[in-house]
């Protein structure tokens, strides 16, 4: 893995490089690594469009597969929510 960039196959078969934004699990679905990643595509001046997905691990080999699960979705976006909202609390103390 170089620095934060990693190459995952897509669902589809096609080789990406993405820069990993973060890797977390989420309560309810051990067992289940998810991947917070952009693609480098700039939304405006400051920021860059994001991706989310199911990180599946073999080896040293990394592929995504999508969130079809409405329920399972509401879980990861409460997640990364509650993630986002502890970074910002650890940097106002």
């Amino acid at each position: 893995m170089d620095d934060n960039k990693i190459t995952v196959t897509t669902p589809d078969n096609r080789q990406l490089e993405v820069e990993v934004l973060d890797i977390f699990n989420v309560v309810g679905y051990e067992g289940k690594d998810y991947i917070l990643y952009t693609l480098g595509e700039e939304v405006d001046d400051e920021h860059e469009r994001a991706y989310v997905s199911i990180l599946e691990e073999d080896g040293d080999n990394f592929s995504l597969t999508e969130i079809k699960d409405t329920e399972e979705w509401k879980n990861v976006q409460k997640a990364i929510e509650e993630g986002i909202a502890l970074e910002e609390e650890d940097t106002d103390e």
